[in-house]
């Protein structure tokens, strides 16, 4: 009988409850299905990016969402921050190529990898009680800004993916 991929598990006394609709959340998107035969799994991310840009950018939506609870509600320090951002920006980016990003979604696992940041980041948190991580006007706009540069993108790579489309209905056949 071959076995499944299995479902997260909060990591002990450091993750606290509520990052468990987080760990299944990325567990949904990148792991959720295990390939039989081998050790690869996919989740919602290889399979919705399938669909030409558009899938990519419907996955990319979910993982902006993950970036922003991350800065609102973890308060993660900026640099984790801008690299949970880089990971959703090259996972959209790449995956809108056919068939290369298709692999590399089944490979990259950007879910999984900003949570994994997330976690070091509620580690070190809980470790060190006495440093209060306060949300200051600075870190606001800054939450802004990462949130309308991954927006942009998204819609850029959207205009981009229609824009091809109509090019390629309306084109002559012969």
């Amino acid at each position: 009988m071959p076995r499944t991929a299995m479902k997260p598990t909060t990591s002990g006394p450091a993750a606290p409850p509520s990052m468990r609709g987080l760990e299944q959340l990325a567990w949904l998107m990148d792991r959720a299905i295990r390939i039989p035969g081998t050790k690869i799994t996919v989740g919602l991310d290889s399979i919705l990016g399938l669909l030409p840009v558009g899938g990519d950018v419907l996955t990319g939506v979910v993982q902006v969402g993950i970036v922003l609870l991350a800065l609102y509600r973890y308060k993660v320090p900026r640099a984790v921050a801008a690299r949970m951002a880089t990971n959703v920006l090259i996972d959209v980016l790449v995956g809108a190529i056919p068939l290369l990003g298709d692999a590399f979604d089944v490979a990259f696992k950007a879910n999984t990898r900003n949570l994994q940041l997330l976690k070091e980041v509620v580690v070190e948190q809980q470790e060190q009680p006495a440093r209060a991580i306060t949300a200051t006007r600075a870190s606001t706009l800054y939450l802004i800004g990462i949130g309308a540069t991954l927006v942009v993108v998204l819609v850029l790579v959207a205009i981009g993916f229609v824009t091809l489309l109509g090019w390629l209905l309306h084109r002559p056949l012969i």
